[in-house]
């Protein structure tokens, strides 16, 4: 019976991979109708060095961008903290700031005495700042004595939960806020995922993902309003022009990875059907070296895809990399064809990062984890994301 329930689980979600392609196909004539990009930035670390490829693998705090889904894997506490230098050769001052804290759920049965797993709440905060920015008017375009400060933010409160050892799923619920001065628009977001593991050892995954889905925004405030004069009168009033509302940038995103673990010396000896009988998983390896691609399907931009590499020793040492693809374009150079990858994107692809975590117990239950990526651009120097991670 569970053989005929994976077998249908795995239908339904190459079904949805079928989907993407067709429902959700992107389109890049209908880009710039879409607001709210900085809800497409991811903010972490560790799941930015791979290029977000891990819709599948990711786990923990993480998750709360790529795929909630695997916010169920957190069973006790994490606390993280992100810092991004976005752009930094620019001068423009432009950071994100982000951070979230998960709580793992349980109740004890009362006759057996056994824990129950409730899921996993999560509470997270992006912010995303421009620094000062000079104001100009049409009377003054050199410049006033004014200031303003564009801010992009949103807040997630966010839920997952194991349903059993195969399937995890998870919803998003994101407040979102555009704002200047005088000008704001502010909306909600719904994030869902889904994860399902399978493998002798639960090392090949599928995950599903569908994010930013909403109702359009729409920008208010005393900046888009105007002094007029009523015809035929003297009398003058304020006037607030309607601002032409616009949607979420909604993605569908579908990606798969598998696990090569390598055990320590004890287990080796032992065939595949022993150590599954033990019980073992990817987290008992001492070496493992994590595939993983994604398929992305915005709905209002062309559509990408993200492969990346994950070699991990033990829980103390994560290296990774992963290439973003975009497009791809042929164009003659001095009377040669020659083929361009990502050059209408101003990211060239390739990004890296690497996780040390630093034990605080001496089982090693309690670590501190420390990031960094960096993601590579045609312009400005690319992008230095730093976290801290505290998981209890």
């Amino acid at each position: 019976m569970k053989k005929i329930y994976r077998t249908l689980l795995i239908c339904m979600l190459l079904g949805l991979f079928s989907a993407a392609f067709t429902a959700m196909a992107g389109n890049r004539d209908r880009s710039g109708q879409s607001g709210a990009q900085h809800l497409l930035i991811d903010p972490w670390a560790r799941s930015a060095g791979w290029a977000s490829c891990g819709v599948a693998e990711i786990r923990g705090l993480e998750s709360v961008y790529s795929n909630i889904a695997g916010l169920a894997f957190t069973k006790k506490t994490e606390l993280a903290f992100s810092r991004t230098q976005y752009f930094t050769g620019s001068n423009g001052g432009i950071n994100i700031n982000a951070a979230a804290i998960a709580q793992g759920l349980t109740a004890t049965n009362k006759e057996t005495g056994r824990k129950i797993d409730l899921g996993t709440i999560a509470i997270s905060m992006y912010a995303m700042g421009f620094g000062d920015i000079g104001a100009t008017t049409v009377a003054e375009p050199d410049g006033t004595a004014a200031i303003f400060s564009p801010k992009l933010n949103y807040i997630g409160i966010h839920y997952a939960k194991s349903f059993n050892d195969y399937i995890h799923g998870g919803i998003s619920f994101k407040i979102v806020n555009e704002s200047i001065t005088d000008v704001r628009a502010n909306g909600m977001a719904i994030d869902v995922g889904v994860q399902y593991l399978a493998g002798a050892y639960e090392n090949f995954k599928i995950g599903v993902s569908l994010k930013n889905f909403g109702l359009p925004m729409t920008y208010r405030g005393d900046g888009i309003s105007v002094k007029a004069t009523k015809e035929g009168t003297d009398y003058i009033s304020t006037v607030e022009e309607r601002s032409a509302p616009y949607e979420l940038p909604t993605q569908l995103i579908v990606g798969l990875s598998y696990d090569f673990l390598i055990f320590s010396e004890l287990y080796q000896s032992m065939d595949k059907r022993d150590r599954k009988d033990e019980g073992l998983t990817r987290n008992d390896a001492i070496h493992r070296i994590t595939l993983a691609g994604s398929f992305i399907a915005n709905a209002y931009s062309r559509d990408n895809f993200a492969i990346g590499l994950e070699y991990g020793f033990m829980k103390y040492f994560q290296l990774r990399a992963g290439y973003y693809f975009e497009n791809i374009s042929k164009k003659q150079i001095e009377g040669k064809d020659r083929i361009f990858i990502n050059d209408e994107s101003i990211f060239v692809g390739p990004s890296a990062g690497l996780t040390v975590g630093i034990p605080l117990s001496k089982k090693g239950s309690q670590q501190l984890f420390l990031d960094y990526a960096y993601k590579f651009t045609h312009l400005w120097q690319g992008n230095h994301i730093i976290g801290l991670k505290l998981a209890l």
